[in-house]
């Protein structure tokens, strides 16, 4: 009971002697206070990045196989050619006029002794029938003597006709035999050409034989083996890569076909090398493809990339270099395909439109909607909508409780 009533005894004691209440000050501070306004309380901290104008790649993504940019097929058009020789082998650089191969010529050299002997005897046979020229031309001559005789005894009554008549048979004679051989020699001299051509084309034949690179280039497959019967028909006995130049045959679709031009560079890493290199589009094909509606570009390689035919590489397409605004790709957010970004100014969010362009790693090139410097939420959407207000936290500072994507 005393507990519970002392409070009010202690009260009423100091009210009924005059001491001084000592709870009326703490009283007055309390209204004061009460008839403060409420502090405005800030939003969440929350971090924020800046628009910046930084430069901006854009890039096509690019895979393919390396290929040879030109091959060169080398082969023969001889019939029955046994190989002898192979001096080099896939992968051999070579030069122009180089020995690849060595085929038996033991049968065109007896073909071109008898081709030899040939042309001897058309000698020998042209030499007689001009021979036989000559005697026909003294034959002629000679009748020609005899019919002027006869013709003139004829004449003066004292020859009979039947001695004309003989004179001028001998002469028709020696002049047909004249005749007969001059086209004797005339056919002498053209079997004299035709012997000379089947020696050209065996001599041909011959050099064929030595098969020699038609340029300077890379061996890239060989297929003729020593001791083995070659033709025209076997196909190309080696295959080069022409001056050893190689290039990624890459596809890529025909949206982006139309944006790249012979001359840009593309950035290739072939499977297996350590550091990537540059490379330059060559050749853009002038169709696409009515299936896949894929289009295929040539992209040549320099010499130092280590590269080989049958390769696969990949990289990407430089399209252009610019400077432009641009944020993290994180700090935009998509709806019904437009892009926004979540402004803050004075602390409150604004939730922007934006125009987007380029895509360079994890940054987005801006085209309009933000400005360099403008304050954006670093992950769009995650925390805060449109009006909320927020305490920014920027890269850098540290404050406790603040929100972190």
């Amino acid at each position: 009971m005393f507990r519970k009533v002392l409070p009010g005894l202690m009260l009423a004691t100091a009210l009924s002697v005059g001491f001084p209440l000592s709870v009326a000050p703490a009283l007055s501070v309390s209204a004061e206070e009460a008839a403060e306004p409420a502090p405005v309380h800030d939003g969440p901290s929350i971090s924020v990045v800046a628009a910046e104008t930084r430069e901006i790649v854009e890039r096509i993504s690019v895979n393919g196989t390396v290929v040879p940019r030109q091959e060169a097929a080398v082969g023969i058009d001889l019939t029955g050619m046994i190989v002898e020789e192979l001096p080099v082998d896939e992968g051999d650089v070579v030069a122009k006029g180089d020995l690849l191969a060595r085929l038996d010529r033991s049968a065109l050299d007896t073909q071109f002794a008898q081709a030899e002997a040939n042309r001897a005897q058309a000698e020998a046979q042209i030499e007689q029938t001009r021979a036989q020229i000559t005697d026909a031309e003294i034959g002629v001559r000679q009748a020609q003597e005899g019919y002027d005789r006869a013709k003139a005894l004829q004449d003066k009554g004292v020859a009979a006709k039947a001695t004309l008549d003989n004179a001028v048979n001998a002469l028709d004679s020696a002049r047909a035999r004249l005749v007969s051989a001059r086209k004797a020699l005339a056919a002498s001299e053209a079997q004299l050409g035709v012997i000379e051509a089947q020696k050209a084309e065996i001599l041909r034949q011959i050099a064929r034989t030595e098969v020699r690179a038609p340029v300077d280039g890379l061996i890239l497959s060989r297929a003729a083996t020593l001791g083995a019967l070659v033709s025209a028909s076997s196909g190309p006995l080696f295959t080069m890569a022409m001056d050893g130049a190689l290039e990624l045959a890459a596809r890529i679709p025909e949206r982006d076909l139309a944006r790249v031009e012979p001359g840009m560079m593309a950035e290739l890493t072939v499977a297996g090398a350590s550091k990537p290199v540059m490379a330059e589009i060559r050749r853009i094909a002038p169709r696409v493809d009515q299936t896949s509606r894929m289009g295929e570009i040539r992209v040549a390689m320099p010499a130092d990339a280590g590269a080989r035919a049958g390769n696969f590489a990949r990289g990407e397409i430089i399209l252009s270099r610019r400077a432009a605004v641009s944020v993290p790709a994180a700090a935009l957010v998509y709806r019904d395909g437009d892009a926004y970004a979540q402004r803050v100014e004075g602390g409150v969010v604004h939730t922007t439109p934006v125009v987007t362009g380029a895509r360079d790693g994890a940054n987005v090139e801006i085209r309009s909607g933000l400005q360099q410097g403008d304050e954006i939420i670093a992950r769009a959407g995650t925390f805060v909508a449109d009006g909320d207000r927020v305490t920014p936290v920027r890269s850098g500072e540290e404050q406790v409780g603040a929100l972190k994507p």
